[in-house]
């Protein structure tokens, strides 16, 4: 049997609290090192992939999107300081969504 130094018992943890609440980070990481590197690299991969790839990967993002807005509002929402007032928080993103449905 093999016992785990404390410096292996930190890395477990550590490695499983990443499933517990993954990061973006690391898929952005992936994509590149900078915001233009990273939104090359998706544009590369959105222009080459097939219709059904692109159709797919525009209503999954969408769909993570709003979901991830509305478990924010919900958390915030429990978050209030009890006047009833909810606090929400800004994203740029979520008002260019907004703006484009509204102009569709």
């Amino acid at each position: 049997m093999t016992s785990f130094s404390s410096f292996d018992k930190r890395l477990l943890a550590e490695g499983l609290a990443y499933f517990d609440r993954p990061r973006l980070a690391c898929l952005l990481e992936m994509l590149g090192t900078s915001k233009v590197d990273r939104v090359e690299a998706l544009v590369a991969m959105l222009r080459n992939c097939p219709p059904e790839e692109f159709d797919e990967a525009l209503d999954i993002f969408e769909r993570a999107a709003s979901r991830a807005v509305r478990q924010r509002d919900r958390e915030d929402e429990r978050d209030s300081d009890g006047s009833g007032e909810r606090r929400r928080r800004y994203s740029a993103s979520a008002e260019r969504r907004a703006e484009r449905r509204r102009s569709a």
